[in-house]
């Protein structure tokens, strides 16, 4: 009980801290001019980026950002290994930062200069006294008019238990992103032993109790006092391996500074929520070519009835069917992978 009130009371002080950085503290605006120092990023070490975050500015990635519920995501890569990489949960520090904030997009470029606080999470939390964009990405600027679907906190207020797809899952369990239809929620986790062995794209029933602070974004904690705190409903690892035929509408991942092409996925709805898979050889690279040139072809010769989607695009006049074996090796993949032999295995069923 101690450590559950300790908890919270850190919470309320971020929260408390940041309201009153944003509102009364202009004279925090700093020099925007940033250097990239590449050994600083090597080994993504929390001391050495604290360190740029003050002093020359920290360069990365946003990772997420839905700005109505003030949720902000900063990746930062180790430049000798793409995958490993560190994430901050981004505060506003003043008013110009944060409507700088409210514009950035994901995979946007930018600099951040601030400082670390102190928070019972094991996720880095920052607050950020200037922020400035160096490259936007475009990947979604003729289609930037998606709306979020699921009301949060409202459609959580009256409940005590919810089916959750895992968003991210790291640090032995520790760190817990859920996604509630089209919205992102960090849990706390105090007890890692029942999380640890989560998969990204895993199903799950969540007993919880909503946070009192933070009110944005919003926050749960895991209810102990439940006989089972969460229940595995669909584990997604289990398809590893096997040979699946799925069928779903079409979508594309555009060309990201992470990825040297664009991406052809199919939405698969399993108990009423969404996965995507993506669509992949990894044995050839020109049976590969052949399969991104068939959906590319597919793609675009049905623009009109395109649409946007949290971070990607999809078009649901578009069914595809496609057969392969499913690939789900990390507990940390976005998304699971449907393995073709070539572009045959891909058909238009609508």
């Amino acid at each position: 009980m101690v450590k559950q009130y300790k908890a919270l009371f850190l919470l309320l002080f971020i929260a408390v801290t940041a309201s009153v950085i944003t509102f009364f503290s202009s004279g925090l605006l700093a020099d925007p001019t940033c250097v990239y120092h590449e050994e600083a990023y090597q080994g993504v070490d929390l001391l050495n980026l604290s360190h740029e975050l003050e002093q020359t500015g920290l360069l990365g990635e946003i990772h997420g950002a839905v700005p109505e519920e003030n949720m902000f995501v900063l990746s930062v890569r180790d430049p000798d290994n793409f995958f490993k990489s560190q994430l901050f949960s981004v505060i506003p520090g003043n008013q110009k930062t944060q409507a700088t904030l409210k514009e950035v997009r994901r995979h946007d470029q930018v600099c951040l200069k601030g400082k670390l606080v102190e928070n019972p999470s094991p996720q880095p939390h920052i607050v950020v006294k200037s922020a400035v964009v160096m490259e936007s990405w475009d990947g979604l600027a003729d289609y930037n008019d998606y709306k979020h679907q699921a009301q949060i906190p409202a459609e959580l207020n009256y409940k005590n238990h919810a089916m959750f797809k895992v968003h991210a899952i790291n640090n032995e369990g520790k760190i817990l992103v859920v996604e509630y239809k089209d919205k992102v929620l960090p849990i706390f986790v105090e007890t890692p032993e029942l999380t640890r062995d989560l998969y990204r794209g895993d199903f799950i029933d969540v007993s919880y109790k909503i946070q009192s602070w933070p009110r944005k974004p919003t926050h749960l904690n895991l209810n102990l006092n439940a006989k089972v705190p969460i229940k595995m409903v669909d584990q997604l690892v289990k398809q590893h391996g096997t040979e699946k035929k799925l069928t779903g509408k079409l979508v594309k991942f555009p060309q990201s500074p992470q990825i040297k092409f664009d991406v052809y996925a199919i939405e698969v709805i399993t108990q009423g929520l969404s996965r995507y898979y993506t669509l992949v050889n990894f044995e050839d690279a020109k049976e590969f070519e052949n399969i991104r040139e068939k959906l590319a072809t597919i793609w675009n010769n049905n623009l009109d009835t395109v649409q946007s989607g949290r971070n990607f695009l999809i078009n649901p006049n578009i069914i595809i069917e496609a057969q392969g074996n499913i690939n789900m090796i990390s507990s940390q993949q976005a998304n699971p992978q449907i393995l073709l032999d070539n572009a045959n295995k891909i058909q238009v069923v609508l």
